[in-house]
């Protein structure tokens, strides 16, 4: 399977583009170190249009929503899929007032997902909101550590489902035991 994966040079980006390949996958990664910028919607749509999969995890102010309803317009009734990447923060609110835009970017990716979800049975999407991830200068002091088994996670969850169900969204949260 071709999947294009936005943000693929670090953090759960990296770690998801990592466990696909060792899957067997071929990965096309857009990031804006490689030049690939998310906001230029169109030419990142391109890139993406002959792919199997897109996991939309790149995030700069509404471009990752901009970004799902160019995709989803291009991929209506073909059966692809999706996953867009958000975070736990949304369950739980802004930590203050500097992750107000932040948190609202990702309110109105989630609502645009769900109901993009809603609309057609294909292209499939499923909407992650990992917790806080140890991805290196943006994590907190409980981050969860392994940023990998974050990923390994991910893709495990949205594979077991039996033929016929979807998962339509989930949440990974660390256990602070």
């Amino acid at each position: 399977m071709k999947i294009a994966i936005t943000g693929h040079t670090s953090g759960i980006g990296q770690a998801l583009a990592r466990q696909y390949e060792q899957r067997g996958h071929t990965i096309v990664g857009l990031s804006k170190r490689d030049g690939n910028d998310i906001r230029n919607i169109q030419r990142t749509a391109d890139l993406i249009e002959s792919c199997d999969m897109f996991v939309n995890n790149a995030q700069h102010n509404f471009a990752q929503t901009d970004l799902l309803f160019e995709v989803h317009r291009r991929w209506k009734d073909q059966q692809k899929e999706i996953i867009v990447i958000s975070t736990m923060m949304t369950m739980s609110g802004p930590i203050n007032n500097e992750h107000i835009p932040y948190y609202t970017q990702k309110i109105a990716l989630e609502h645009a997902s769900l109901e993009l979800a809603q609309t057609s049975l294909w292209p499939k999407i499923t909407l992650v909101r990992p917790g806080e991830v140890h991805t290196g200068d943006h994590s907190g002091p409980l981050a969860f550590k392994d940023v990998n088994t974050y990923a390994e996670t991910i893709i495990n969850i949205i594979e077991s489902a039996p033929k016929g169900l979807r998962v339509y969204e989930f949440s990974l949260g660390v256990d602070y035991e």
